[in-house]
């Protein structure tokens, strides 16, 4: 039976050649299913007939290259075989679009030695013309339609504005319809502010963490919500005095953590519309596997989450209030988990409800805080 013992192995990125695996390759180029043999530093040391047909190339120009190639954004640990669990590569290949199911073995020496691995593989989907039949590939995403919906409204929109301004002061100030034209502004202005939210939650802004105070973080924006507060007739009280000072330092952006604690606040002000109490609660939560998280809560004494609406507060657009856009925690949300926080609700026993903003404490305590 003929083997593949001297098909020349191609050097790749000057690294030396892998030592070839024989195969008996008559059986192999029989088989229906993609047969690639890596050896263990995961270069190809054999490939079958399948395989050439799927990448539209010989099936030893094959030889030598890493697996990664092969198989894109597979991790070591899969194609050394230690997991079985099928994966999926998309790939493309002579203008084609294949998507392939593939399923990754260690091989071993009769002596037990790893000689390196073995991954069969499926074409689950061809396409001649470069697109992909499943459905999820021919949508937009919601991030980019959402972007060009709003750049599209905001173009027309700054002309509207600047036309009602105009028309507008050509009345005299006693005119009625000076009254009609300011209403009409006020509607763009919401209008404004949807676009300004929509954009936010389609393109953040780029976050910069670094190490950030968390305390000071949120006394700057309970500093600007003064006011506010003192006008909805809405107590603040704050519950982390005696802890603060053990506050550890989180890798987080200040910025996007000052709007988060300000949406937090507000959505908890609007939750209150007779007044009520807020209370802001900053500390530390320590794990038995040595992981710590600092916790930021705001507890309000409002009319609470309806059980049935707890699971869409985060979900976009998702608003009780006649004049909200729903984006205020689904954009909070965005930013936390960049950083690798979560942000949780529930309603309190006595009334009102409780969110709560934790960050992860880093393995290795960050530098001071940037000025």
């Amino acid at each position: 039976m003929s083997t593949r013992n001297e098909a020349p192995a191609r050097p790749v990125d000057s690294e030396p050649a892998p030592r070839p695996i024989p195969w008996p390759t008559q059986v192999l180029d029989a088989l229906e299913q993609g047969v690639v043999a890596l050896d263990r530093e995961r270069r190809v040391t054999y490939s079958n007939r399948r395989i050439g047909e799927l990448f539209a190339v010989e099936p030893d120009g094959l030889l030598g290259l890493p697996a990664s190639r092969l198989f894109p954004g597979a991790d070591a640990r899969w194609l050394k075989g230690s997991s079985r669990e099928p994966r999926e590569f998309r790939i493309e290949a002579e203008g084609r679009q294949l998507t392939l199911k593939a399923e990754s073995l260690p091989l071993r020496h009769e002596d037990g030695a790893l000689l390196g691995s073995l991954v069969m593989v499926e074409a689950t989907s061809e396409s001649e013309d470069g697109e992909f039949q499943k459905n999820i590939d021919r949508l937009v995403s919601l991030g980019e339609l959402s972007a060009y919906v709003a750049h599209e409204i905001r173009n027309p929109l700054t002309g509207i504005r600047t036309t009602v301004q105009y028309v507008g002061s050509k009345f005299k100030p006693n005119d009625a319809r000076r009254e009609d034209l300011e209403d009409v502004i006020k509607e763009l202005d919401r209008i404004e502010q949807i676009i300004t939210g929509l954009l936010m939650f389609a393109r953040p802004p780029a976050a910069r963490p670094q190490s950030c105070d968390l305390r000071q973080a949120l006394e700057k924006t309970l500093d600007l919500l003064e006011l506010q507060l003192g006008d909805a007739q809405v107590a603040l009280f704050k519950d982390y005095a005696e802890v603060a000072e053990e506050i550890p330092l989180v890798y987080a952006d200040p910025d996007l953590t000052q709007q988060v604690f300000l949406n937090l606040c507000l959505n908890a002000v609007q939750a209150m519309p007779r007044g009520g109490e807020l209370h802001v609660t900053l500390g530390v939560r320590r794990y038995r596997t040595r992981r710590s998280v600092v916790d930021v809560s705001f507890r309000d004494t409002g009319v609470g989450i309806p059980k049935e609406l707890m699971e869409k507060i985060f979900d976009p657009f998702f608003t009780t209030r006649s004049m909200g856009t729903g984006l205020g925690l689904p954009i909070s949300l965005q930013i936390v988990r960049e950083v690798g926080g979560v942000i949780t609700a529930k309603n309190n026993a006595g009334g009102g409800a409780t969110l709560r903003v934790s960050f992860p404490v880093p393995a290795e305590p960050p530098g001071p805080p940037e000025d």
